[in-house]
């Protein structure tokens, strides 16, 4: 089951559909040149596996301001840190969007400055709590 978003570019649907690239289920075990899956399919002439396995990510120079549990980070609409007394930290771009990253980026910062100014306010603490668990709740359904 996916508990994170996958990436997929733009090349990777069309050489699905062409036969390039074979979706594939859990692996079971490797032989010297072959991988054999667990519903018993097999690939020969296997010369290379990669494993992209994703990775952890971490704040410890931020102590308790910024809190990842398994690999999960609460941000408020994926920025703000709920847990502050004011908010003066933000996290830009840590999201994972099926489409392009840079404008989402782009809005999260121009965002961020307008709070950060003043012009913009967030809501209470167990607001944004109550929306981020909501969030997750849906991401939960669609991904694991």
């Amino acid at each position: 089951a996916l508990s994170q978003h996958p990436t997929v570019n733009d090349d990777l649907p069309n050489r699905i559909i062409s036969g390039l690239v074979k979706v594939k289920g859990n692996v079971k075990e490797f032989t010297e040149t072959a991988a054999i899956f667990d519903d018993g399919s097999r690939e020969d002439h296997v010369d290379a596996v990669i494993f992209a396995t994703g990775y952890t990510f971490a704040f410890p120079f931020l102590e308790d301001s910024v809190q990842v549990v398994k690999n999960k980070i609460s941000l408020y609409k994926k920025v703000f840190p709920p847990n502050l007394e004011k908010p003066t930290l933000a996290i830009i771009g840590l999201i994972q969007p099926l489409g392009a990253i840079m404008p989402i980026s782009e809005l999260q910062g121009r965002w961020v400055t307008q709070v950060f100014k003043g012009l913009k306010t967030l809501p209470s603490q167990s607001e944004m709590k109550a929306e981020i668990t909501k969030a997750q709740e849906e991401i939960a359904k669609r991904y694991v």
